[in-house]
């Protein structure tokens, strides 16, 4: 399969008592171990494999990393060391406009407008890295201290769910400490199964402080075994169909979270379309944790672009094992770098680099360049998103998420790789500041808290984005882990020496250079750690038989996996033995491999078959709730946050039954006007039909911006009806103008249609038995101008089991 197929929607659219903080430190392994990847280095961070570029500019001595320079416009102009797309330009420059959003990463910005009036933030030895990105965490368990579990290690993660003490945050402010953490290590971005309004952006929810994206589909039990039942033959019950995965922007699933049979099944039921299965090995996937897998199983996800998001230090911690990423590597796999949790992880991503750090040069022979572990935890992680068009990467049009390094004692990428808790210099989100030297704050405009760190005087922006003040949220939190730790490591930090008691002890020595127990004389990989496994039969993996362990190969793979005469790279089914290569539908999916030989799918999963279908036939109920139906040459009529208005053109002379909600769960990509098709199960939510959308293509594009009232035909004109009219379910989903509206409540409380309703500026027309109208679509910044007006224009919807009509722009009010 092809790299991430980026599938535009709207185009086409654990629980107990708390831990001792003061528990000793299980390095899991021979105390005369040093895990000398968690302290800093000398090395200058040049990466060879990296351009690196002197860029002509001359950076004025400061007194901290960064000083201040304000200038008389909005745009911010940072000079420092920038960790651009494959370059490193040194002094170099970049421009962020009022927006937040990167006009310019060069060496010489000067001709761009706003250059020479924008705030100057000099950082002559700041290394200037976009904001560190952290794939997965679970933020609603970050307030305890790591777990002390001993010498013990576990197989599989259900070995350990009912008996470790995981409690869940008991404060009210336990997620903003979590995210406080991640600012403060550079991370601007995380998906952490939870989040706390403000600071960081959380990319599973709804609320990602204003990233335009779709929410990562974050599944910690996709196959539904969070009860720790194991079902044979792919009995599971999965959370999500393979086409619905496929239709994801990213999916993120907790998959082979062990080393035993069990974590082996639960890959082999969700890489495949056949014998129960549901493929999750889509190219908009990235896979949680990956340990107990075979080489054949890595290649498969490598060969259908798969990410691995990698958590070593908590797969260490409770396994002894972690993914076999020098395997994957080499097999051409991606990968992201993420911290699981406090518990058994890191407190960010800075301390989970540590861990890799550590690894990488301890027990796989650097296997990865600096550059490459920064990228697991920037761009990488952008991808495992679906983020990589707009954070992940220092470049023009991409939004100014950006983090400073203090680069005076570690050069280049091992600025970031070698932080300490007061390396942090500043960070940014839209090119606003959050957190760092407060004086830079200070000069930039912000009054925040200050913080001291390890001897330097910081501040942090806590106030403005929880309203809830870094003191405060401390105090709340008082009796749990700390927001940072000076000195090399955190405190009773879990351990990243791979180690399992009686198999291997993680110890290097002249005998064992790589430290999983096998001798040098008897390793097939003497330099790489790869110890045996039980889902290896007690072998350590040579798949092509060469004498070289799989872990060190290069090229692990046999020529041909399936032994049908073709070799793997022009073989249309490498797994599955098919020597006359018959493929029907000729998408190079090979008819024996493939569920649906007779439809094209060459980047996807088979994507259902979608009946033809009317508005007019959902709406009357010709079609029942559940079928996967296609309505097209419709349009938009107007645009929510979560999906779209359409309607039927074809029925303006009788529009009963004419227009449909389309719920697309984000922003839907669309304008209001656009000609569209649309594929999507048919549904119900609480009273108002839906079409909760698979797929949107736009027919012919309106062109719209917000607030905009200038529409290309062809355009839907509003019908004339009365309240009472617009009260009845004919005319859900229409554009109607209420002839005889008449207000009756200004300022209506919602509360009374349910206890949890807290819609605000609503107002009602006709009575009880009327209409409320409601701020869900409208384009512009003056709603509550228009309180109280009638008559009034909109698209009518169901909320609150209440009739509600959605207007759009300031033309839809009288004037």
């Amino acid at each position: 399969m092809q790299p991430r197929i980026l599938i535009l929607l709207m185009a086409l659219v654990a629980c107990s008592s708390k831990t001792d903080t003061d528990s000793a430190t299980d390095t899991g392994a021979d105390t005369s171990v040093t895990d000398t990847g968690d302290t800093s280095t000398t090395d200058t961070g040049i990466d060879t494999s990296y351009i690196y570029t002197e860029c002509d500019n001359v950076l004025e001595e400061t007194t901290g990393v960064c000083d201040v320079t304000e200038g008389s416009g909005d745009a911010i102009l940072l000079r420092g060391d920038l960790l651009t797309p494959g370059e490193i330009l040194r002094t170099g420059e970049l421009l962020i406009d009022a927006s937040g959003e990167i006009i310019c990463a060069a060496c010489d910005c000067s001709d761009i407008e706003g250059y020479s009036a924008a705030t100057t933030i000099t950082c002559p030895e700041g290394v200037v890295s976009p904001g560190l990105i952290n794939p997965h965490d679970h933020i609603g368990y970050t307030e305890g201290a790591p777990i002390d579990h001993g010498a013990t290690r576990y197989d599989h993660r259900h070995d350990w769910r009912g008996s470790l003490s995981t409690p869940s945050n008991n404060s009210e402010l336990g997620k903003e400490l979590g995210e406080v953490r991640m600012i403060m290590g550079g991370t601007t971005s995380m998906v952490g199964s939870g989040y706390a309004s403000g600071m960081v952006r959380n990319l599973d929810e709804s609320s990602n402080e204003g990233l335009p994206i779709s929410k990562v589909n974050n599944q910690t039990f996709p196959l539904g075994d969070s009860n720790e039942s194991f079902r044979s033959d792919c009995d599971w019950d999965f959370r999500d169909t393979e086409q619905d995965v496929a239709q994801d922007e990213a999916y993120i699933p907790h998959i082979a979270e062990g080393i035993d049979s069990y974590a082996a099944e639960e890959f082999r039921c969700s890489s495949t379309s056949f014998d129960g299965a549901q493929d999750y090995t889509e190219s908009n996937a990235a896979h949680v944790h990956s340990i107990g897998l075979s080489t054949t199983d890595y290649y498969r996800m490598a060969l259908n672009g798969t990410q691995i998001v990698w958590s070593p230090r908590s797969n260490i911690s409770l396994y002894g094992h972690t993914a076999q990423v020098t395997t994957f590597n080499n097999l051409g796999g991606k990968i992201a770098l993420s911290t699981d949790w406090t518990y058994s992880g890191s407190i960010h991503s800075v301390r989970e680099l540590a861990c890799a750090d550590s690894l990488n040069r301890n027990y796989y022979d650097n296997a990865f360049t600096d550059r490459e572990l920064w990228e697991m935890v920037t761009v990488n992680g952008a991808i495992a998103t679906g983020t990589e068009q707009l954070i992940g990467t220092l470049e023009v049009g991409h939004i100014a998420d950006i983090a400073v390094f203090d680069g005076r004692s570690s050069k280049g990428f091992r600025a970031i790789i070698d932080a300490p808790a007061e390396g942090v210099a500043l960070v940014l989100r839209s090119g606003e500041p959050l957190y760092g030297e407060q004086d830079t704050l200070i000069e930039l405009g912000k009054d925040c808290e200050m913080v001291g760190v390890c001897g330097a005087t910081m501040a942090i922006c806590a106030q403005q984005e929880f309203g809830a003040t870094y003191d405060a949220i401390i105090q709340e939190a008082a009796d749990d882990y700390a927001a940072f730790f000076c000195g090399d490591t955190p405190d009773n930090e879990p351990t990243c020496i791979p180690a399992r008691t009686g198999e291997f002890s993680g110890q290097i020595t002249a005998e064992d250079s790589d430290g999983d127990g096998i001798d040098n004389s008897s390793d097939n990989c003497p330099t790489v750690f790869n110890p045996i496994r039980p889902i290896d039969s007690n072998q350590q993996p040579d798949l092509d038989g060469d004498g070289q362990g799989d872990a060190c190969d290069e090229s692990p793979l046999l020529d041909d996996l399936d032994s049908d005469g073709v070799f793997n790279e022009d073989d249309n089914c490498p797994f599955d033995e098919n020597e006359p290569q018959e493929d029907a539908d000729a998408d190079n999916k090979g008819d024996e491999c493939d569920a649906c030989p007779d439809q094209a799918n060459p980047y996807s999963v088979c994507l259902l078959e979608a009946d033809s279908a009317t508005i007019y036939d959902i709406q009357s109920g010709a079609v029942a709730e559940g079928d996967y139906v296609r309505i097209t040459q419709v349009i938009v009529t107007a645009i929510t946050s979560s999906g779209f208005h359409v309607q039927d053109p074809t029925l303006l002379s009788n529009p009963a039954y004419s227009g449909i909600y389309i719920y697309t769960s984000s922003a839907p990509g669309v304008s209001r006007g656009d000609l569209v098709e649309v594929e999507g199960e048919v549904g119900d939510y609480y009273g108002w039909s839906q079409l909760q959308s698979g797929a949107v293509n736009v027919l012919t594009s309106a062109g719209t911006g917000d607030c905009s009232e200038e529409l290309t035909e062809p355009v839907i004109t509003p019908t004339l009806v009365t309240v009472a009219e617009a009260s009845g379910e004919a005319y859900e989903g229409v554009l109607v103008t209420l002839t005889d509206a008449t207000v009756t409540d200004s300022a209506y409380d919602c509360s009374v249609d349910g206890s949890s309703c807290s819609d605000e500026y609503l107002w009602e027309v006709g009575g009880s038995d009327g209409v409320l109208i409601y701020d869900d679509a409208y384009e512009c910044t003056d709603w509550t101008d228009w309180i109280g007006a009638v008559p009034v224009t909109g698209v009518m919807m169901f909320r609150w089991n209440r009739a509600r009509l959605v207007p759009r722009l300031g033309s839809d009010f009288a004037l």
